[in-house]
């Protein structure tokens, strides 16, 4: 019985693996910085759901990675397979939270994460822009201060512009959960998917930042990974509930019949 349940856990990995790869690689949506938007969260997610953290993440990493050894983007291949490896192990540990209590640390843990990830950025291109702000202001025949005034005031209008985005964003998933009866989402799902997204997120714009020395060119990838993740957990709820219903594992376990 067990040879039977890992050859199937194996099967699954391989099936999710090729999935992960096809809505990376094939189902994309070209961006005008060259990069492109997928649906490749999407199963990164369901293949946490069916597999549980470990063989999900084998899935997730595998599937990512090939897809970006067969692109133009070749370079990406390692921190991919570790970045989307990693998103699958958050998600998968935060599912596995029964308690409420650890539910709460670990949604503090986040948002102090996310709350250090702010402060460093703004730290980073601080120091990028400290030097070249009164050249581009001479440039542009304005004062110093006031493009710094006006930088500031940018900062905010992005901020809340985010939160707006993250409130209609939630409602809709909300109601589309609402609407179609799926008892399987469950909040811990809801903030793992929030969690491994927000992981992809940072670890993506300091592997950009390595890769090519810049803080600045970094930032703009950030809406359009924000954008993508939303895509995916939109595209996750409406799918999981066939995918889990038909599928004989359940969050690495095999189902009974």
């Amino acid at each position: 019985m067990k040879r039977k349940e890992s050859l199937i856990k194996i099967i699954m990995t391989g099936l999710m693996a090729a999935l992960v790869f096809i809505a990376t690689s094939i189902i994309k949506i070209p961006i005008a910085s060259g990069g492109y938007i997928h649906f490749g969260d999407a199963f990164i997610f369901l293949s946490v759901m069916l597999l549980g953290p470990f063989y999900g993440a084998f899935a997730s990493g595998a599937g990512s990675m090939l897809s970006d050894l067969l692109s133009p983007y070749a370079q990406w291949a390692l921190p991919t397979l570790i970045i989307k490896s990693v998103m699958a192990i958050i998600m998968g540990f935060t599912i596995k939270q029964r308690s409420q209590k650890n539910t709460i640390i670990f949604s503090s843990a986040i948002l102090t994460v996310w709350v250090g990830f702010t402060t460093v950025l703004k730290s980073m291109v601080a120091k990028s822009v400290r030097y070249s702000t009164a050249d581009l202001a001479d440039a542009l025949n304005t004062e110093p201060e006031a493009m710094l005034k006006t930088a500031s005031e940018l900062q905010r209008h992005l901020t809340a512009a985010m939160l707006i985005f993250i409130l209609i964003f939630s409602t809709l998933v909300y109601w589309i959960v609402k609407k179609r009866n799926m008892p399987l989402f469950y909040p811990r799902i809801f903030l793992g998917m929030i969690s491994c997204g927000s992981w992809m997120i940072i670890g993506y714009y300091f592997t950009e930042y390595i890769l090519y020395g810049n803080a600045i060119s970094p930032i703009f990838s950030i809406p359009m990974n924000l954008l993508q993740l939303s895509a995916g957990i939109i595209i996750a709820v409406i799918t999981a509930p066939v995918l889990l219903k038909v599928s004989p594992v359940i969050d690495g376990e095999i189902k009974s019949n």
